[in-house]
């Protein structure tokens, strides 16, 4: 059983891979398109979805969507049509360009990638996925209220 010096260790592991990710956001704000774009461009990649939807999704508001779809239509990168369920709606789609752009980042991140993980072998990355995937789930339940929080949280 994992103690409580462990625990921290791994946490403050977790921690640093977090700031990774956010050292690599404000990098990504001075070069090229941002998170939410990109967010959106994957998002749309799964489904078609309406722009309450995306804000909804990846934690932004309205407004902001609203301005980050806006500039991905004017780069050709995603089109509006008709929502055929409630035509008051629109539906927001990648375009043929939208696909293009987004498989080629993928494609370019992900081999720069793989060239930084060059040394590592089959069952260093198979070690690796494992870990991360166990870890997802109590990484994120260790986020939740703890029990006299949420006893003494005030109520709506």
């Amino acid at each position: 059983m994992v103690d409580d010096e462990q625990a921290r260790r791994i946490m403050a592991e977790a921690i640093e891979i977090a700031r990774v990710f956010e050292i690599a956001r404000k990098r990504r704000l001075t070069s090229g398109l941002t998170g939410t774009k990109i967010g959106i461009l994957k998002h749309l990649k799964c489904a078609d979805a309406r722009l309450t939807e995306l804000a909804e999704t990846l934690t932004v508001s309205l407004p902001v969507a609203s301005r980050a779809v806006g500039a991905l239509e004017s780069e050709g990168y995603v089109v509006r049509r008709s929502d055929p369920a409630d035509a008051r709606a629109s539906l927001l789609s990648l375009s043929p360009a939208g696909i293009d752009y987004l498989r080629t980042r993928e494609s370019q991140f992900m081999a720069h990638f793989a060239t930084r993980l060059a040394d590592w072998s089959d069952e260093d990355a198979a070690q690796a996925e494992a870990v991360l995937s166990r870890l997802r789930a109590p990484l994120l339940a260790a986020f939740e209220p703890l029990p006299e929080q949420q006893a003494t949280a005030p109520t709506a």
